[in-house]
């Protein structure tokens, strides 16, 4: 059991890490837009709603 926690927990920093690195990449890539804050927000309201939308289709998924 405990091999497979450490499993789970390695997966959580590596998934962790890569929002990370998503993150500071979308930041680079704002700050070379010549748009500034708002494209910055707007992207950033895009991929919330898209991870929403994802949940709902799961759950609709589920329960049909």
């Amino acid at each position: 059991m405990m091999s497979l926690e450490l499993a789970k927990q390695r997966q959580e920093e590596l998934l962790h890490e890569a929002e990370l690195s998503r993150r500071a990449k979308a930041l680079r890539a704002t700050r070379k837009q010549h748009s500034g804050r708002g494209s910055a927000l707007v992207w950033e309201i895009k991929r919330y709603a898209g991870g929403f939308l994802k949940l709902v289709r799961v759950l609709r998924n589920a329960s049909g």
